[in-house]
């Protein structure tokens, strides 16, 4: 039987995601997005850098930003390349490790050259993490618009707004450009290629309902010509969905129909025949989401609001 992922295992992990849940309607906490989107998509980096296609541990975005726009990058991974960190100041991106040590948690912060040590308690964090917001929010106040973005196209941001139209009906949260090997977990047999392919959207059970960040649905976006006539991407589209099959992974594809405007909603795992929605109005996609969404949340025996 299919077992979801887990991405919250780690009690610090789960309690930052816990405060950034109770910081205000304002912020969302997007976990695990593979860092070379938090650039910009021409930034190359000059050295190399081991974790550049690699997760971090989440982003710090406007809830309102239909692009995620990363305004705080959380970093939990103790031995952080000094590489990435440089790719950080180069790019004037916030950034904040955190982690355990002998004497409790301690949090490292960089900003324009100023850098903030700071040693608190787990009972004392969400205090300690308003030091670091302080510098978020001066930023907001005067303008400032980070280089990357978590959802890069027209249809990204078309998903994200028919998804937004389901939160309210289903225990659902939804997190942008995470590698597949997080969405799975770990899996000895995945083929390399496609371990670090990065899912548009991946929905997780809302933290209200299950605080250990469960894997629901991964949403793959199959829209551009190079799914097509790219022989190297059309063969990890295969892999992605062959071994998707093979675990039993709800994964929803979403590709262009032969007809134009027209998009075929298709999943695995799933007993849902394929949907073709004609047109990108945002209620139409959610519609045809719905049944996949029901589906999976069933198969997890996960309770919904589900109107």
């Amino acid at each position: 039987m299919y077992q979801p992922n887990r991405l919250l295992t780690n009690p610090i992990n789960k309690y930052i995601k816990e405060i950034i849940d109770d910081f205000g309607c304002d912020y969302e906490l997007v976990l695990r997005p593979a860092r070379r989107f938090l650039f910009h998509n021409l930034y190359r980096p000059s050295v190399y850098v081991p974790e550049f296609n690699k997760p971090c541990f989440g982003v710090l975005t406007l809830r309102s930003d239909m692009e995620k726009r990363p305004l705080l990058v959380i970093e939990t991974e103790t031995q952080l390349s000094e590489a990435i960190r440089q790719c950080y100041r180069e790019c004037d991106i916030i950034w904040l490790e955190v982690y355990e040590g002998p004497a409790g948690i301690h949090m490292v912060c960089e900003h324009q050259g100023i850098r903030m040590d700071i040693a608190t308690n787990l009972t004392s964090l969400a205090t300690a993490l308003l030091a670091p917001m302080a510098w978020v929010r001066e930023r907001r106040e005067r303008g400032y618009i980070p280089q990357g973005r978590l959802i890069q196209s027209f249809h990204e941001r078309l998903l994200r707004e028919a998804l937004d139209l389901l939160v309210g009906a289903y225990p659902i949260e939804c997190h942008h450009q995470m590698p597949f090997g997080f969405v799975t977990g770990y899996r000895a047999q995945m083929p390399s290629q496609i371990a670090r392919s990065a899912m548009d959207t991946v929905l997780l059970m809302s933290s209200t309902l299950n605080p250990d960040g469960v894997v629901l649905l991964p949403i793959n976006l199959n829209l551009h010509n190079a799914h097509v006539s790219n022989e190297i991407t059309a063969e990890k589209d295969r892999l992605l969905y062959q071994f998707a099959e093979s675990i039993g992974l709800p994964m929803l594809v979403i590709r262009a129909a032969e007809q134009p405007d027209a998009y075929i909603f298709s999943a695995t795992a799933l007993p849902v025949e394929p949907i073709t929605v004609i047109g990108r109005a945002p209620t139409d996609w959610a519609n045809a989401i719905r049944p996949f969404l029901e589906k999976t949340l069933e198969l997890l025996k996960t309770p919904t609001n589900g109107v």
